[in-house]
């Protein structure tokens, strides 16, 4: 066998199997019910996420970049933006369901969350409509588990 068709015989066989391991994490629509949770803990997001953030965005909101700043408008130190919270819910669905579009969600901001401080995210399926799923949506601050954003997304899976 040519070294041509050996590494070609090998990369296909790579492709097979990471196609096989996927394949295994990918949840399919029949296995999804109503009430059906999954969550993701985070550490924390670290200051240097919150200005890779604000260089992102553009959003520079003192309270979010500046310890000073939170703390003379009566916070305990800098926040982080609520969307960067709330970026915890793609990534839930995107990673339990690989390939779902992401469609529509709604956000209220509860409390806000301190940088560095650990957080608890969860979507919980509400309703399943052919390949739309409805989740409801919530970031939690994990001391206490108060509930710092929450809302609703519908997403589009694969099935």
């Amino acid at each position: 066998m040519s070294m041509v068709a050996y590494f070609g015989r090998c990369s296909q066989t790579a492709s097979w199997h990471a196609h096989q391991a996927l394949a295994g994490h990918i949840r399919r629509q029949s296995t999804l019910r109503d009430g059906q949770s999954f969550t993701r803990k985070h550490s924390g997001f670290q200051a240097s996420d919150v200005q890779a953030w604000a260089a992102l965005t553009g959003d520079t909101n003192p309270l979010h970049v500046s310890e000073v700043a939170a703390k003379d408008a009566g916070l305990g130190g800098a926040i982080l933006p609520g969307m960067l919270c709330a970026s915890l819910f793609p990534a839930i669905i995107g990673s339990q369901f690989p390939g779902a579009l992401y469609l529509t969600q709604t956000l209220n901001f509860r409390q806000p969350a301190l940088v560095k401080e650990p957080l608890e995210a969860e979507v919980i399926v509400k309703k399943i409509n052919g390949r739309r799923v409805m989740f409801e949506t919530i970031c939690r601050r994990s001391s206490d588990q108060a509930v710092l954003v929450d809302g609703a997304a519908l997403a589009r899976i694969q099935t």
